[in-house]
């Protein structure tokens, strides 16, 4: 088994964008969802209700990356990270930390773009946002990413899913940070520590899925699929599809590095 795609996600809900190597770092992977977009009361904005964020691209470029809104064709150049700014309190799920406040000129970009009131804000290193305390082992942190660190699927469950789908999708639905090729379909569920090339990381539990993976990353469209195919192959009783996990050592990991399983676990819901 290999590595093939390496998945960041400068902006929580916004597309991703395709890297060749990245470090690995407590909260994930460097740089991955450490921006977020929020409402008037601070409150995270989501894919789940706000579907036009699909509709921008986004490329890295210089010592930052730039959004480019797909139908206007406007674009906006942001850094990787922030250290000054007003200081705010931002609830995310059940949580609430620490933020820095962007500039207000960005807020105002989206805001254009989006039609709601937003602001942009980043998520500095003084934050500590921790995992679910239940698959906690050493007080592990996590970005704005929804939950966890990291999400990791194998393209033979991608290929599985696809063949009892009338019309094929992309992994791009799923939004994973970490893509690999070989193994069984869906064997990742089952994966308790690994190493990617020599980083080693710990599986955690599978990724129960939502509203998100049924809307078409191009065009923003619903439908139904694929959660009416993954209903009828529940885990738990739960919809999942992918693995999260979280790294044990904070390297560097490339695209074709290969992956190995140290320890297998018994169910996909074993405790780490």
């Amino acid at each position: 088994m290999f590595l093939s795609d390496i998945i960041l996600y400068p902006i929580k809900s916004l597309p991703g964008v395709r890297i060749n190597e990245s470090k690995v770092e407590p909260r994930g992977l460097q740089y991955d969802r450490r921006w977020m977009l929020v409402d008037e009361d601070n409150k995270f904005i989501t894919i789940r209700q706000h579907h036009d964020l699909l509709l921008f691209d986004l490329q890295i470029e210089g010592k930052g990356f730039v959004v480019k809104h797909r139908e206007t064709g406007d674009a906006l150049e942001l850094p990787w990270e922030i250290s000054d700014g007003v200081i705010v309190k931002v609830k995310i799920w059940d949580d609430e930390v620490e933020a820095i406040t962007g500039n207000d000129n960005w807020g105002a970009w989206f805001e254009d773009k989006l039609g709601i009131a937003c602001r942009l804000v980043y998520m500095g290193d003084q934050a500590k946002r921790p995992i679910k305390q239940e698959w906690s082992k050493d007080g592990e942190i996590v970005s704005f990413a929804d939950a966890y660190p990291l999400l990791v699927i194998g393209s033979a469950s991608l290929a599985d899913l696809n063949q009892k789908l009338e019309k094929r999708i992309t992994i791009d639905r799923f939004r994973p940070n970490l893509v690999f090729e070989g193994g069984e379909p869906y064997e990742e569920f089952r994966w308790g520590k690994f190493k990617i090339g020599e980083n080693l990381f710990q599986g955690l539990k599978p990724c129960e899925r939502c509203i998100v993976t049924t809307l078409d990353p191009v065009t923003a469209e619903k439908g139904r699929e694929p959660l009416l195919t993954l209903s009828k192959q529940k885990i738990n009783n739960k919809i999942v599809f992918g693995q999260h996990a979280y790294g044990i050592h904070f390297g560097t990991i490339k695209v074709d590095d290969n992956i190995e399983v140290l320890q297998y676990k018994d169910s996909p819901y074993d405790p780490v």
